[in-house]
């Protein structure tokens, strides 16, 4: 998904990075607590929208999906994993409003 942001965080980090920036990169899964516990048995944290360390009964993000980074390991460009059954709400959504 492309998106050009036109006020907020994002907007600032795009400005700040130019065009043609990829800050992140999402993939869904089709169990968000199977990946958490994937993940933390690799050693690998997961984190919130901030960069805080993520408990595995705290997945709920602010908007209300089941959402876990991964940590940042090149400047600005995260990894997002989100449960594969909202993101294709989302997805529904967005392309119900163009119709």
């Amino acid at each position: 998904m492309l998106v050009q942001p036109f006020t907020g965080n994002l907007k600032v980090l795009m400005d700040a990075n130019g065009e043609g920036m990829i800050y992140r990169h999402c993939y869904s899964t089709p169990d968000i607590e199977a990946a958490y516990d994937e993940l933390v048995e690799e050693g690998v944290q997961p984190e919130d929208e901030n960069g805080n360390p993520l408990s595995r009964d705290n997945l709920q993000s602010p908007s209300g999906t089941r959402i876990i980074w991964l940590p940042k390991r090149f400047g600005h460009f995260s990894i997002e994993l989100l449960e594969e059954k909202e993101l294709e709400a989302f997805i529904k959504d967005a392309f119900a409003e163009e119709a």
